[in-house]
């Protein structure tokens, strides 16, 4: 059975966040977000911050859901929007738009979704994996296993297949070049971007 935690918008606070990460055990845990009616999950050691949305810094990318770079803790990381990601129609951020930064394999990057929903549990039971000929027929290539609980399914997310390295390799590039641009425009030394 699953068991699972409440997000209120309050949820978004770092401070809210991490408390109900101490009080719960992470295995098998995902925060859980809503993008369109859909709900996805990401396992939540991977999680490092969860944020309101605000504007990136745009660069150029060959990827569309690369929507620009952060400073994340002093580093320079891509922003991508899942729902680009996905494939579906873009819409204007609202108040309940978040940013849920994740690290995994030295990366970190931070996605752009519609709400965050609950911090959730499932057993190994309620987990099923998705093998990636149905994944590819129903456009959710990105998700390695469906979770159940009661009537709803919970989407759980690939990390390695979210972003692939040369995206993320490309974002981070111009994302350190044009930082540097603007430090130098500052300076009287640079062009405008």
């Amino acid at each position: 059975m699953a068991a699972q935690a409440q997000l209120g918008t309050e949820g978004v606070k770092a401070g809210t966040f991490h408390q109900q990460l101490n009080t719960l055990s992470t295995e098998n845990q995902y925060v859980t977000f809503q993008i369109e009616e859909e709900e996805y999950g990401i396992d939540i050691m991977l999680v490092q911050e969860i944020t309101r949305y605000n504007k990136p810094t745009r660069v150029y990318s060959t990827n569309p859901a690369v929507k620009g770079v952060i400073n994340f803790r002093g580093k320079v990381i891509p922003i991508l929007d899942m729902r680009s990601t996905f494939n579906l129609q873009e819409q204007e951020y609202d108040p309940f738009t978040v940013v849920i930064v994740i690290e995994y394999k030295t990366k970190t990057m931070g996605m752009i979704v519609d709400r965050v929903s609950d911090i959730m549990s499932f057993s190994k039971e309620d987990v099923q994996e998705v093998d990636q000929e149905f994944a590819n027929d129903i456009k959710t290539e990105h998700v390695k296993a469906m979770a159940k609980t009661g009537d709803r399914i919970v989407m759980l997310l690939d990390p390695d297949l979210i972003m692939n390295a040369q995206d993320f390799k490309q974002a981070k590039d111009n994302g350190d070049g044009n930082e540097q641009g603007e430090a130098a425009g500052a300076q009287g030394k640079g062009k405008n971007h």
